[in-house]
């Protein structure tokens, strides 16, 4: 690692692909539990917080990732072409993303085979409202005002990077110290949303406190600030050869595990900053380390990495929907070894079908298109 020039970012198409299976193995039992089926939902914490942390890391990962390929491009054009970072983003994510709102909200639920139980208890939420929520890319907000949509609740995460893409340009465009401005972004998200949760407890039943405290709690730009730390780190490159051991990596990934389990429930989701830092070394390691233990730079997990937004977009909709085709054919679903290896290999493999499909024959159309606005060419990493 001698010069910037020449980073290799490796292994981050596999740390895509295991985020994103980390969320389909939590919503997997989710669903089992809202179905009425037998689930380790709530009874392991490792299946109820894997998904979670999963989206945390993909917050981190983008916050990295989109951080340093703009301070590259302000450092070799001297300045940020905002205009063709939004349409890059737009062509990556709104496609799939507009694609899988008109599914939830108007074919879906005419397939009565997937329904959930679980949703039929609240009030209607197919409302006007929530679907403007959702087409002015506010999934986040509607998430936190109604309850999720059947088969397209992942999207509200989708609606967080939207907002940080909207305004990330500018912060790396403006700011003459970065790493001061990120800190000072980190701060100020912090402190706000500890004075909302403080208000909050002083009136538990004021609704429109409620629907703030669950909108703050799902807008986690804090980790993807911290990602950007790290394409600091990297753009300083005598900062981050400090995390480069094995040592260190082993030591994140115990604590990660070990927050999980001994962290009470109450506050595991108060301490996603924690395992933001440690999910950036982990970060840093695989793709910097070139002694790194972990080892996943290969065809297969390009592959995944690849179609890891369509794993992540459809893997509920094929869940409910294979699960619902067990239930037709009489199969029992429950937390024997059996039926786990049938529900898991069968939804996990439909689910990469599925986003493979439309990996090749309908976002690759528009990532031809997308590339026509990349500034910062490089085979090494990508941003998607």
């Amino acid at each position: 690692m001698t010069d910037n020039k020449n980073i290799y970012f490796s292994g981050l198409n596999g740390l895509r692909f295991f985020a994103a299976l980390a969320v389909i193995v939590t919503h997997i039992e989710l669903i089992k539990w809202q179905m009425g089926y037998p689930s380790l939902y709530l009874a392991n914490k490792i299946f109820f917080e894997l998904g979670g942390l999963g989206v945390v890391f993909f917050f981190v990962l983008s916050g990295f990732l989109i951080t340093y390929l703009l301070l590259k491009e302000k450092e070799k054009a001297g300045t940020i072409d905002v205009k063709k970072f939004y349409l890059r983003r737009i062509l990556r994510i709104w496609p799939l993303y507009f694609l899988i709102t008109i599914l939830g909200f108007f074919v879906l639920p005419h397939f009565h085979f997937m329904d959930i139980p679980y949703f039929s208890k609240f009030e209607a939420h197919l409302s006007i409202l929530n679907l403007i929520l959702f087409l002015v890319m506010l999934p986040n907000l509607a998430f936190a005002i109604f309850k999720p949509i059947p088969h397209i609740g992942q999207s509200w995460s989708i609606g967080v990077e939207e907002q940080f893409y909207l305004i990330w340009p500018w912060v790396v465009k403006n700011s003459k110290n970065i790493l001061k401005t990120l800190c000072i972004i980190i701060a100020l998200l912090i402190s706000i949303k500890i004075i909302v949760l403080f208000v909050f407890k002083l009136n538990p039943q004021n609704a429109n406190l409620l629907i703030l405290k669950n909108f703050i709690a799902m807008f986690k730009i804090e980790s993807m600030a911290i990602g950007g730390v790290g394409a600091w780190m990297v753009f300083k490159k005598k900062y981050f050869q400090k995390v480069l051991s094995n040592t260190v990596l082993i030591f994140s990934l115990v604590a990660v595990i070990a927050l999980i389990y001994f962290t009470p429930s109450t506050i595991q989701d108060g301490i996603f900053l924690v395992y933001s830092v440690l999910f950036l070394i982990i970060i840093l390691n695989v793709s910097l380390n070139t002694m790194s233990v972990i080892k996943i730079e290969n065809k297969l997990f390009i592959f995944l990495g690849n179609i890891s937004y369509g794993l992540y977009m459809y893997h509920l909709i094929v869940v409910a929907a294979f699960i619902g085709f067990l239930k037709y054919i009489g199969f029992q679903v429950d937390n024997s070894f059996v039926s786990q290896l049938v529900v898991y290999s069968g939804a996990i493999l439909l689910t990469i079908l599925v986003a493979w499909l439309s990996y090749h024959y309908f976002e690759s159309w528009f990532l031809k298109l997308k590339h026509k606005f990349t500034v910062i060419k490089s085979g090494s990493f990508s941003e998607e």
